[in-house]
């Protein structure tokens, strides 16, 4: 059976919602989405699964609003009757937002769906940050995976504004690189062992940069962080247990526009 891991697909409520006329999402200055129909029509989604040879999909999306994750877990518990073999879903997450946690126990407890989808940044959070702790022991309890997509309007990253679609191709991309590393060097990884994290984009192309960061970490020790004001995660030997930890993580695939030398350059470094 082949199942494709990343796939996009909201109710037509939440397209309105965006502006409802395709094309580009304008945020700040922004692209932060490309807006397509196509989204919430089903049966181009069966369509383009057939041409694919895809057997079954994994849905998520990336609302923007509490409310809009509630609509795609009302929307996918309905595609779950009419298509009981054909789809798997993630429940949306905002979890910094008031009553985002009502949400996420209504896609996993009254629906049953078996994860959750959130982006690197959270209300301006990065992944390490400590006011995510409640969601990570939340999804802890639950024994679920986190599927960790793309922030669509980033923040902290004003050297790579411009009057060009930097935040598409590019930025997006470094903060999931970024938010990858600080799920272990921050001490997630470390204080949440039982959680599983699905990265996309193969980790915003991580695998070009990680044996730099291994170096800096093997050099420096405990320093690494004590540099900074910070305390180590875990212990020594430093490298192999920020490598220990980074094999825990689990990489998809897409967002690669089906360049294969991104693939291979994963592939040198993603066991």
């Amino acid at each position: 059976m082949i199942i494709d891991w990343q796939h996009h697909m909201s109710p037509r409520e939440v397209y309105e919602g965006r502006g409802g006329q395709g094309g580009v999402v304008i945020r700040d200055g922004k692209v932060t989405i490309h807006l397509k129909k196509e989204v919430y029509q089903v049966e181009k989604h069966l369509e383009f699964m057939a041409g694919a040879g895809i057997d079954a999909c994994v849905i998520s999306s990336s609302p923007v609003s509490v409310d809009q994750c509630r609509m795609c877990n009302e929307y996918y518990h309905e595609l779950g009757r009419q298509y009981p073999d054909k789809f798997f879903y993630l429940t949306p997450c905002l979890p910094l937002k008031e009553g985002a946690f009502d949400i996420l126990d209504q896609g996993i407890n009254k629906y049953g769906y078996k994860g959750v989808i959130i982006s690197p940044q959270n209300a301006g959070e990065m992944l390490d940050s400590r006011r995510l702790w409640p969601f990570y022991e939340k999804m802890s309890n639950y024994n679920l995976p986190i599927f960790i997509h793309v922030s669509g309007h980033v923040l902290g990253y004003d050297a790579y504004d411009a009057d060009y679609n930097l935040n598409i191709a590019f930025t997006r991309e470094a903060d999931i690189a970024l938010n990858t590393v600080r799920l272990i060097l921050g001490g997630v990884l470390t204080a949440f062992p039982d959680l599983t994290f699905i990265i996309s984009h193969l980790g915003g192309g991580i695998s070009s940069t990680l044996e730099r960061i291994e170096r800096y970490i093997d050099v420096r020790g405990e320093k690494f962080w004590t540099d900074c004001g910070g305390t180590p995660p875990f212990g020594a030997p430093y490298r192999e247990n920020f490598r220990r930890l980074f094999d825990t993580l689990y990489f998809d695939m897409a967002g690669f526009e089906g360049g294969m030398n991104a693939v291979k350059c994963a592939l040198t470094t993603i066991q």
